[in-house]
């Protein structure tokens, strides 16, 4: 899916607004769309995101919050687990 900069302030306006695991739960799909995320390795953040957009905050919030949380990151099905 593609997605565009207001899908990304429509999740950043919803973080203050839902559980943080909830949040992240939720926006994951959103989230894996700022990484590059080869078959069977771990994902890595786009050179291509410009500091200060919308797109960037989400990837810094989603991933300060991800580290708050024991987490996996499945990389054979590019799948959360919380």
């Amino acid at each position: 899916m593609i997605y565009d900069e207001d899908d990304h302030l429509k999740a950043l306006a919803k973080y203050s607004d839902l559980e943080n695991r909830v949040w992240l739960l939720k926006y994951f799909e959103l989230y894996k769309s700022t990484l590059i995320w080869p078959d069977g390795l771990p994902p890595i953040k786009r050179c291509g995101l410009i500091t200060g957009t919308l797109r960037a905050k989400f990837n810094s919030y989603y991933h300060d919050t991800l580290l708050e949380f024991n987490h996996k990151l499945d990389n054979e099905n590019q799948t959360l687990e919380i």
